[in-house]
């Protein structure tokens, strides 16, 4: 290559390179900086691991072009990803033994918008849990329930409605209902719930927090984030005062959001202990009610593009495991599973 061309070359490679690192870097001062404070940056953060998939492209750059300032902005890029998803891909050498009582609880959200209850059922069946936890539960699919997994599951409340606003548990273990409620506007419930289990009272709270629905200005987009920071708050303050706690459900709100750090920093997130892998579970069905979101009129983005459900649990508890349960191909979500042990 001439020396000409390979210096244009190496010009277009730098300004490639950097114009990423600025915006990666970026980003990472302000999420840092500000978390979800910016609203359309509280939004991003559902997608934004998809930001580090170029990363590698600069190291190689690095060693092209022979620059310490790319291989830095590679590091930096490379150990910010190790600190938020590292754990996720790390192998754990020292896992919780599966000896002994353990409680398996799956979150599901299983799509109000259609009636087909077979594949709900048998994605169900195939997963040996104790506790199911709904959302997005109807009329058709409860009354499925209620019959063809009576005998499973002999202790059910459900409080179907033909919208999103559907909720409902059933366990193999006896529960009541405790009569509390939480304030403010959820999508459905909260249900929360006694579980006996083993001589062991326990909380069960089954959740749907409110979803940011479109894309407009902030004052659209802003509340919705503002509302589950508030929910989050009022989880954690149950939490507070009824361990051994557990909370289930869809939280619509992705890892990195402020909502679901709020719940964090008091309860521990089941996936984040023992799940492996990014654990995204939505959007999944493109089946009419679907909020899988369309490219133009004909084709749909990519399946699974984030992590919304969740098994969060008190420190009393340790995660055995934790994994998704098989794609139902009608709902837009898939279930999350998670096997629990009290600790001693």
């Amino acid at each position: 290559m001439k020396f000409g061309a390979r210096k244009t070359l190496f010009l277009l490679i730098n300004i490639a390179s950097w114009s990423y690192l600025v915006l990666l870097i970026g980003w990472i001062l302000l999420h840092f900086l500000t978390g979800d404070q910016i609203p359309y940056l509280a939004l991003a953060n559902f997608l934004i691991v998809y930001l580090f998939i170029p990363l590698p492209l600069v190291l190689l750059a690095a060693l092209v072009v022979r620059s310490r300032s790319l291989g830095t902005g590679f590091a930096i890029g490379a150990v910010t990803f190790l600190l938020l998803w590292g754990p996720q891909f790390t192998p754990r050498l020292q896992r919780p033994h599966a000896e002994g009582l353990t409680l398996t609880v799956m979150t599901y959200n299983v799509l109000a918008w259609h009636t087909y209850t077979q594949p709900v059922i048998e994605t169900i069946r195939a997963q040996y849990v104790d506790v199911v936890c709904f959302q997005e539960l109807n009329h058709t699919l409860a009354e499925a329930v209620s019959t063809e997994l009576k005998e499973e599951f002999p202790y059910q409340i459900l409080e179907p409605v033909d919208s999103p606003s559907g909720i409902g548990v059933i366990s193999r273990f006896p529960i009541y209902r405790t009569g509390e409620r939480l304030p403010l506007l959820w999508v459905g419930g909260p249900q929360v719930l006694e579980l006996e289990w083993n001589g062991q009272s326990v909380t069960l709270v089954n959740i749907h927090m409110v979803p940011n629905t479109r894309l407009a200005t902030t004052p659209v987009i802003d509340p919705p984030i503002r509302l589950r920071e508030a929910q989050a708050r009022e989880l954690v303050a149950l939490a507070r005062r009824s361990s051994p706690i557990i909370i289930a459900g869809d939280a619509n709100s992705a890892p990195l959001n402020e909502a679901t750090r709020i719940i964090t920093r008091e309860l521990r997130d089941s996936w984040r202990e023992a799940g492996f892998g990014l654990g995204h579970t939505f959007p999944g069905s493109t089946i009419p009610g679907s909020d899988r979101p369309r490219i133009g009129n004909n084709r749909y983005v990519p399946p699974w593009l984030a992590r919304i459900d969740y098994v969060f649990h008190s420190k009393e508890w340790v995660t055995v495991s934790a994994k998704l349960a098989p794609f139902d191909r009608v709902s837009d979500h898939r279930g999350v599973i998670a096997v629990l042990k009290l600790k001693k």
